[in-house]
């Protein structure tokens, strides 16, 4: 299996995992969404408490064709980060999106 193929796996795996634990709570949707052609993978709120909805993206991942994994967006305190170095990812293959390019020179991960 090539590298983007197992990322693929790999990061549809955490996020389902990541959609069940929040599932546990009842409270909202949890809507996982996967592009595997476009290597897009999010994970969405929808529900209400009271008057207000809440409804957004709240983890959103990229696999690129080049074999590194954009964390586009992290709105939660699990550090998916820290998840895919335990799975054996390398800092090399990991890009911060969500943090500045400039500053990403300075945290060991990839930059782009």
């Amino acid at each position: 299996m090539d590298k983007v193929t197992h990322y693929r796996n790999l990061v549809r795996s955490l996020l389902s995992e990541i959609a069940a634990t929040f599932r546990k709570s009842k409270q909202w949707e949890i809507l996982e969404i996967y592009d595997e052609e476009r290597g897009q993978y999010l994970l969405f709120t929808d529900g209400w408490t009271g008057d207000s909805r809440y409804y957004g993206c709240f983890m959103h991942l990229e696999v690129k064709a080049d074999g590194k994994i954009w964390l586009r967006r992290d709105g939660t305190d699990l550090e998916i980060g820290q998840s895919l170095l335990d799975e054996g990812v390398p800092k090399s293959d990991i890009v911060p999106a969500f943090r500045s390019p400039n500053s990403r020179l300075y945290m060991g991960y990839a930059v782009s």
